[in-house]
């Protein structure tokens, strides 16, 4: 946190100048509910070709309502190709929310491994999104 008391992210003003990076607010009836950032290029291997769901945040009162994985969902028909999704190790209801997404979307189980970057414990999961029908 910085000295203003608000969380720094340093990559965000990357999201309106660089055309490989998206920003998304998530909305419910008008009402702000949520944000996602995208960007290509993996965290941890460096490829190019894939897809990162560098941050997905949803308010609390909206959690649990199918508005998370509809978004995800709409996300990764918008943008088909490889995936990663990385997970705070700690974040047990992250950890579940995003292998029910993925497992709903891509209909399979959704297998995760172990990573660790930069001292970060987390896991890592992988797809494929097909073209959007």
């Amino acid at each position: 946190m910085g000295e203003d008391g608000r969380f720094g992210y340093e990559s965000l003003p990357l999201y309106w100048s660089e055309l490989d990076r998206h920003s998304f607010l998530i909305r419910v009836d008008g009402k702000l509910a949520g944000l996602a950032l995208v960007k290509r290029g993996s965290e941890l291997s460096g490829n190019g070709a894939v897809w990162d769901m560098a941050e997905f945040f949803v308010l609390r009162r909206y959690r649990r309502h199918g508005i998370g994985t509809h978004a995800a969902h709409a996300i990764w028909k918008r943008f088909p190709g490889p995936w990663e999704v990385r997970v705070m190790e700690s974040n047990s209801s992250a950890l579940l929310f995003w292998e029910r997404a993925i497992s709903d979307f891509t209909r399979e189980p959704a297998p995760s491994v172990y990573v660790d970057k930069d001292g970060r414990h987390g896991l890592l999961f992988s797809f494929e999104s097909g073209r959007l029908t």
